[in-house]
């Protein structure tokens, strides 16, 4: 271990009350376990949940975090009425935790009942250094999530000021951890110390052993269906149904496949009539929600292809698990995964929202097996440069200049 003074994290990850006091979800609570690696101390702010959803939750009373980590869950202050009551409360709080803290970190996300942003907004009052860490581009997601024509207007009028809060709050950190190739393309320009970095779980036990990887390119070579996976939530700005149509596109080419979309989600059950509609019965599987790790990884080590069709600007962890397992990764182009694959090969992109592309691309790979077979490869060898200890150990370096 290598701990060194202690940590403050203000984020907006959902915590919940368990038997045992407060819950988080497991790739979380990963997290936090490094930062006990590198750091006396931790402690850790959410945002308190009461609903239900399908996060993995675990225990944080034992282990290493039990040790060593403090969760602390802020109320629900999304929403102007809601941030209102508890504004004075919350500041309060995060003034003495800012004041009693070696580093600070704040997750900036959003504004108006972001408590990460209090929090920049409080330690630029005490005169204190802290890192900025950005995990996405809210602001196409934000759009994207304004259906009627009130959300659009109050969209519109207030992303431009919730923008230039948030290069504020970037401008005034000591160093900015910008996940992934789009976030550090949106925001690197407005912070003085920027990094490109990447927030993963997997570990070198999680990789493709090399006697299971060759199996998959010989199948693949022998003319196999493709065998097509996702791991996500089923909502809009995963771009499910582009990907039952680039599937579609796919059965009418007479290319062999199977797919997966393992995850639950308020899309799922449009997803499966869309499937019957499709006459996609038996070729497309929809089991919803699984949370054993294992399981997930499996999946993806027996899968040749993770097709994804992203609608906005998003880290997605599954891309890098994809890897790291060997599954090359083919979708929609964004700086992110392009910079996953930059060194070593692994992905296939095309423009955004075009299905005709992206069936092309696989219907190509199809053709050409031996295509195929290398740039499964390929993804293994890019999967290899990621794993959680090394990660961690660099953006726990970086807090610490903070």
């Amino acid at each position: 271990m290598q701990g060194q003074g202690s940590l403050l994290l203000v984020t907006h990850v959902h915590v919940r009350q368990g038997p045992n006091g407060l819950q988080i979800d497991d790739q979380t609570a990963a997290g936090i376990a490094q930062w006990c690696r590198h750091f006396e101390r931790v402690t850790f702010y959410g945002i308190m949940t009461e609903g239900s959803s399908s996060s993995a939750w675990v225990d944080t009373h034992e282990g290493l975090i039990g040790e060593r980590a403090t969760l602390i869950g802020l109320p629900y202050g999304y929403g102007v009425g809601a941030m209102v009551r508890t504004l004075r409360g919350v500041r309060r709080e995060l003034c003495r935790a800012i004041a009693a803290h070696d580093h600070l970190c704040f997750t900036l996300g959003l504004v108006i009942g972001d408590w990460p942003f209090v929090a920049a907004l409080e330690a630029i009052h005490q005169k204190r250094r802290y890192a900025a860490w950005i995990d996405r581009v809210e602001a196409p997601i934000v759009r994207r999530l304004a259906r009627s024509w009130a959300k659009r207007t109050a969209t519109a009028i207030m992303l431009p000021i919730t923008e230039r809060a948030i290069r504020h709050a970037l401008r005034k950190s000591e160093v900015a951890l910008l996940q992934g190739g789009d976030t550090y393309a949106y925001y690197a320009a407005s912070a003085p110390d920027p990094h490109c970095t990447y927030d993963i779980h997997t570990h070198a036990t999680d990789e493709i052993a090399a006697a299971a990887l060759a199996a998959k390119q010989t199948r693949v070579r022998s003319g196999a269906p493709i065998e097509i996976a996702y791991l996500g939530r089923a909502v809009a700005m995963k771009g499910p149904f582009d990907w039952l149509d680039t599937l579609q596109q796919l059965h009418r080419a007479r290319v062999p496949f199977r797919a997966t979309w393992i995850g639950d989600g308020p899309d799922l059950p449009a997803m499966q009539r869309r499937v019957d509609e499709l006459g996609l019965t038996g070729l497309v599987d929809l089991p919803g929600f699984e949370d054993r790790r294992d399981v997930l990884l499996q999946r993806l080590r027996d899968s040749d292809v993770l097709l994804f069709c992203h609608k906005t600007p998003e880290s997605a962890r599954c891309l890098v698990e994809s890897l790291v397992c060997g599954c090359a990764i083919v979708g929609y182009d964004s700086a992110y995964q392009r910079g996953l694959v930059a060194q070593h090969g692994g992905g296939c992109f095309t423009a955004q929202d075009n299905t005709t592309a992206l069936a092309s691309s696989i219907t190509q790979l199809h053709r050409d097996r031996d295509h195929l077979a290398q740039l499964i490869g390929d993804a293994a060898a890019s999967g290899r440069l990621y794993n959680e200890d090394a990660v961690y150990a660099h953006r726990a370096a970086l807090m610490k200049r903070a």
